[in-house]
């Protein structure tokens, strides 16, 4: 952000965030892996100077009121968390990848199973919450591993590791407990909630 801007803006910081900042923030939240600004700009339908501006509103915002800021990397910008709490994000990372695997990582773990390879929008839509956490968490691990959509390069897939298949004795994902059964009820449930949406944007 280049001075100028970052004054005019610094001097609107007691105004709230128009509505377009607050788009961003919160596709930011729910993508967890960062979003390019094309993609932003197709999705709320702005040119990406529009998106730039509030994403520099944006980032002014959390620097004056959150420990959480925006993390550029080219086109690409994430919400991550500012450097002021990094020791308290590294200690609290290491107590949760060190103990055993919370209720919500197996949930997501059960998901990837035997839904994979899936979409991490989709998992978040079985669960009803962000799952990003979760997929970070088990891909350190090593349970699960992170390839590219071949429809959408822009996008990735999750799917189990050999090392999940290692560690429940398993010979194929085939060997899951009633896998049929339940890969198609996920299926069904993902199906389902994408005619909801669909029925939604008309």
């Amino acid at each position: 952000m280049n001075k100028k801007n970052y004054l005019v803006i610094l001097s609107l910081k007691k105004t709230a965030m128009n509505d377009l900042a607050k788009k961003i923030e919160a596709l930011l939240f729910v993508s967890g892996e960062g979003m390019s600004i094309p993609r932003l700009s197709a999705l709320i339908k702005k040119s990406d100077s529009e998106i730039k501006s509030a994403i520099e509103e944006l980032e002014c915002h959390l620097a004056d009121e959150h420990f959480i800021t925006i993390l550029r990397d080219g086109d690409k910008v994430s919400l991550v968390s500012a450097k002021e709490v990094s020791e308290l994000v590294e200690n609290f990372a290491k107590d949760e990848f060190a103990g055993e695997l919370t209720r919500a990582a197996l949930e997501a773990l059960t998901i990837i199973a035997y839904k994979g390879p899936v979409k991490r929008v989709d998992i978040d839509y079985i669960r009803g919450v962000n799952s990003s956490f979760m997929i970070r968490n088990l891909m350190m691990r090593g349970l699960i591993e992170r390839i590219r959509d071949q429809k959408d390069s822009r996008a990735y897939l999750y799917r189990v590791s050999p090392d999940f298949l290692k560690f429940f004795g398993l010979s194929s994902i085939a060997d899951l407990p009633e896998y049929g059964v339940y890969a198609s009820r996920l299926e069904e449930f993902i199906k389902e909630g994408e005619k909801i949406a669909a029925g939604e944007e008309k």
